[in-house]
């Protein structure tokens, strides 16, 4: 934990130093868009101006792509919907309004996204396998490119992707249970097609609205 910080103005840049036991100067900008300078503790601080002047231009491609960064946040899509995010850095955690998601900051929104895939990843697990009989010993959340959800069925382990959160609960549903059939047809066979179909008989147009498109 640092011992010391102080806050400079350089150039436009606002600018935290921290003074750390390290060797070397490490310069970074946070979830918030700060930046975080950590200095060894007998480090000269008139010496910071030719370490900034020789940084200047990673300070400004960070700032800038922090910029771009809060543009694409601006909105999200969360359960099929779209939601305006506003940034309130008063807030202690993120919350949701009817057409807003109001957010401390990116963080907190991530941590938002998780804890509710939690709660609906583990609800249609429960429900499918209850009627299904078959059994998921251990759940991952990841963000793939590739794929929406993924099964290991000798272990009885599935992966599924966070950015499942921005489809409808219905398409939600639909990948779960996909990935719960791999448990015992580990293909994509005639069998594990026919499991679906007398499981969720409209699983095709499922797949058809929602997955046209990888993640």
């Amino acid at each position: 934990m640092a011992r010391q910080s102080t806050r400079i103005i350089w150039r436009h840049f606002e600018i935290y130093i921290f003074k750390k036991a390290v060797k070397n100067l490490i310069l970074r900008i946070d979830n918030e868009g700060k930046f975080k300078l950590s200095v060894p503790y007998f480090y000269p601080l008139e010496k910071l101006e030719e370490f900034l002047i020789k940084n200047e231009k990673w300070l400004q491609n960070a700032y800038e792509n922090y910029q771009k960064t809060l543009k694409k946040q601006d909105e999200l899509i969360f359960l099929g919907h779209k939601f305006k995010v506003i940034l309130e850095p008063n807030l202690s955690k993120a919350r949701l309004f009817k057409n807003e998601i109001k957010t401390p900051n990116l963080e907190h929104l991530q941590i938002f996204i998780r804890k509710n895939a939690r709660i609906i990843f583990n609800f249609y697990l429960k429900k499918w396998q209850r009627k299904t009989g078959l059994r998921v010993k251990r759940i991952s959340l990841k963000t793939m490119q590739t794929r929406w959800g993924s099964c290991n069925h000798q272990k009885a382990y599935i992966n599924l992707n966070l950015k499942l959160m921005q489809k409808p609960i219905k398409a939600i549903e639909y990948v779960i249970l996909h990935e719960i059939a791999h448990l015992k047809f580990p293909h994509h066979g005639k069998e594990f097609y026919a499991f679906l179909l007398e499981n969720m008989p409209d699983f095709k147009q499922r797949e058809n609205t929602y997955f046209k498109n990888l993640p």
